[in-house]
């Protein structure tokens, strides 16, 4: 008998490409994350905010709190965040991790 097959998700160029920008993102989020660690409260809130307004489902709202709670453990922090799962790919798409980056780098990143 052999191993189920994972489906796979069919993936325009456009949406690849939007990936790997917000992936791009998520990178740079995650140093300045793990060199300024007192960001987090207030990506915590967000979090906070957005579930209680019904805008993350608990699943994704218990995904988010187990990557926040690694920032002590830069290598699992990372690896948690960056991870091309497609379930990590659709939590980037609706990041909590907003106001890291400042516009300016925001675009160096994707200019």
């Amino acid at each position: 008998m052999s191993p189920p097959r994972m489906r796979q998700r069919n993936v325009s160029k456009a949406s690849a490409a939007t990936d790997q920008h917000i992936l791009r993102l998520h990178s740079a989020m995650a140093e300045k994350l793990l060199a300024e660690p007192w960001r987090i409260s207030g990506i915590r809130q967000t979090l906070e905010q957005r579930y209680q307004a019904g805008q993350i489902k608990h699943g994704g709202y218990i995904h988010w709190h187990s990557i926040l709670d690694c920032i002590d453990q830069p290598d699992v922090f990372r690896t948690a965040l960056l991870d091309n799962g497609e379930r990590m790919i659709k939590l980037r798409r609706r990041t909590v991790l907003v106001g890291i980056l400042t516009e300016q780098e925001r675009m160096a990143l994707l200019g």
